[in-house]
């Protein structure tokens, strides 16, 4: 008879780009045999934070994202607040929250971090109620993730053509944000709120930022000359984002930013015609890590 985690598997079948057969006869051989578990797949949007939701009902002590960002936000939008700890097994494009938590990209590593069952309190943050793990913004890596979803193809390869293409004529539009009740307009290339330090691939938007210090960082990216692109992009890729002159940023609890039309939450697109209000939440969700 097993005496060890009740643990629930949530496969989202077409994130990413590395085959999923393969992690699931790793999980069979890896995981250890004390783990009672079940293997589940996603059938729609959402339906990871449905499954999720039922699991925290039916008494599992962990459910494990098993594809990209998009997955590991429904399922861990559902376990914030709970005493159900989140883990990844990361198969996404980016996996972003995973690589900023230092959660293993080789799957049998991640699966023995899981067998240890080590968990940490984390910080996760709210966008008008609406719970997010790593960063949500608007502008420039906004309209490339709206693009990249319209694609048929997926990986990082796609996303940097894309986002090749579509930097040749971006226009930078003009943003109103309350930062802890300060008001700030600005034009901005981007305009990005982390709580998580980076997009996915390494590339930190938000170098300093923290999952455990109870703030959230409001990252602008200032419009700079076309001929600065090359040192921007490495910039994001070397962690040193924070010494440009046309970076800057600020902690706070609560922004509001006025009529945001499209962006994004973990990557995935959105759209909005009201103000966006954006808070952090404390220590709020149980991660393995």
């Amino acid at each position: 008879m097993k005496t060890g985690k009740k643990i629930l598997f949530i496969v989202n079948p077409i994130s990413g780009v590395k085959g999923k057969k393969t992690a699931i006869e790793l999980l069979k051989a890896a995981l250890s045999p004390q783990i009672e578990y079940k293997i589940v797949e996603t059938q729609r949007a959402n339906h990871a934070t449905e499954l999720s939701k039922t699991a925290i009902t039916e008494g599992y002590e962990a459910v494990i994202a098993v594809g990209g960002d998009g997955t590991v936000n429904e399922v861990g939008k559902a376990l914030v607040g709970s005493n159900v700890a989140l883990g990844i097994l990361p198969f996404g494009s980016g996996n972003g929250f995973a690589r900023h938590r230092k959660i293993p990209m080789a799957i049998k590593d991640a699966i023995q971090l899981i067998n240890r069952f080590t968990t940490k309190l984390v910080d996760t943050a709210t966008l008008n109620d609406e719970a997010f793990l790593t960063t949500a913004g608007l502008g420039f890596d906004a309209h490339v993730g709206w693009k990249f979803a319209e694609n048929g193809n997926r990986g990082f390869l796609t996303y940097s053509q894309i986002a090749i293409n579509e930097f040749i004529g971006y226009k930078e539009e003009e943003y109103h944000l309350e930062i802890d009740g300060k008001e700030l307009t600005t034009k901005a290339f981007v305009v990005s709120i982390a709580n998580g330090g980076q997009y996915g691939n390494n590339a930190w938007i938000s170098p300093d930022a923290s999952m455990e210090d109870g703030k959230l960082n409001v990252c602008i990216i200032r419009p700079f000359p076309a001929h600065f692109t090359p040192e921007i992009v490495l910039r994001l890729f070397s962690k040193t984002l924070s010494a440009s002159k046309y970076y800057e940023s600020f902690e706070a609890e609560e922004i509001k930013i006025n009529n945001p039309g499209k962006y994004h939450m973990d990557g995935e697109p959105r759209t909005s015609e009201t103000d966006l209000i954006i808070r952090i939440v404390p220590k709020s969700l149980k991660v393995i890590c």
